[in-house]
């Protein structure tokens, strides 16, 4: 999938085609962005797609209300600034920042989540390394897009727990300071898009339920977490979903089939639709509005560039790499 045009206005006359028709406004001026934005290009089509994809409701028409108060185009390109920064960056960089899980399971025992799974799963006691093992007997050992069982039962592949939603944003926040701000910022942008309140039903250790987390070989969670790989549901088929791929090929390479059924032969709870739909529509809009690529192109220049020169040719690279630094 590659960057993708704004489509003509899909908006009847209301407020959401006025506010559509400024990013197709901004997207065919080819203005200058100051440095610490994105080319314009790419906030007018972050914002277009963003305002086109997103499901019907607060959400929809939260980032309508904030394209329509901007008051010209260096307002505009901020606000795409700021979705990039709290909404794309907010997954993309999950796989970078996402600690390993600890030695030690917690508290909360194994044996106790064989007895009571669909309570003790709403605790707070629940950390990584538990969850991982849980998800493990949840899923049979193996991982839930290519079926592939993991090498410790048996199998060829490492399977891995992968969080839907990333810890990451919930690891600032017990951090605190400027990350805690900036991450409480992004709970609350994700809960807009959604009927859950991402910030209360994932707050602390609630990161690590199993809604949140599934079991991936390590090839499928990488992808999952650069943003090339997503499921989207089938309409009227529960924990059924397209498999979505950012690079054509990428689906055949791993064994993937098009269409996947999560199901489980446990009490333990299977990933939860609204997540996974945040995640797809993350990653819909950071590759036809050209964010994903940004951002790569952005990373591959950063750890080419040890040193500013002296002369400053390296000065854009460094800009650029400011815009995104709030989620480092």
């Amino acid at each position: 999938m590659f960057p993708t045009p704004l489509a003509p206005n899909p908006f009847l006359e209301s407020e959401l085609h006025i506010a559509y028709q400024r990013c197709l406004t901004l997207e065919a001026a080819g203005s200058d962005a100051p440095q610490h934005c994105p080319p314009p290009i790419l906030c007018a089509r972050l914002l277009g797609h963003l305002l086109r994809l997103a499901p019907a409701g607060n959400g929809q028409r939260h980032v309508q209300r904030e394209i329509t108060v901007a008051a010209d185009d260096i307002k505009l390109m901020n606000l795409a600034r700021f979705y990039l920064s709290h909404f794309i960056c907010a997954f993309k960089r999950a796989g970078r920042l996402t600690p390993a899980p600890s030695e030690h399971l917690s508290h909360t025992s194994f044996e106790d989540f064989q007895q009571h799974p669909t309570v003790i799963m709403a605790l707070d006691t629940v950390d990584h390394r538990t969850a991982r093992a849980v998800a493990r007997r949840r899923d049979d050992n193996c991982c839930m897009l290519t079926g592939k069982k993991d090498y410790r039962d048996g199998g060829l592949v490492w399977v891995e727990a992968a969080h839907i939603i990333p810890d990451v944003n919930n690891k600032s926040i017990r951090e605190g300071g400027r990350k805690q701000f900036h991450s409480a910022g992004v709970w609350s942008f994700l809960s807009m898009f959604t009927n859950v309140n991402i910030a209360e039903e994932l707050a602390g250790n609630r990161i690590h339920r199993l809604e949140n987390v599934m079991s991936m070989q390590q090839t499928c969670h990488r992808a999952f977490n650069e943003l090339v790989l997503w499921l989207k549901p089938v309409e009227g088929l529960g924990d059924t979903y397209h498999v979505c791929e950012a690079r054509q090929g990428l689906k055949t390479q791993m064994n993937i089939p098009d269409v996947v059924t999560l199901s489980t032969a446990t009490q333990y709870p299977l990933p939860h639709p609204a997540f996974l739909a945040l995640h797809a529509l993350c990653c819909e809009v950071s590759w036809m509005s050209g964010a994903a690529e940004y951002i790569v192109d952005v990373e591959g220049k950063m750890e080419q560039t040890n040193v500013l020169a002296n002369e400053g040719s390296n000065a854009d690279v460094l800009m650029k790499a400011l815009s995104l630094v709030q989620t480092s």
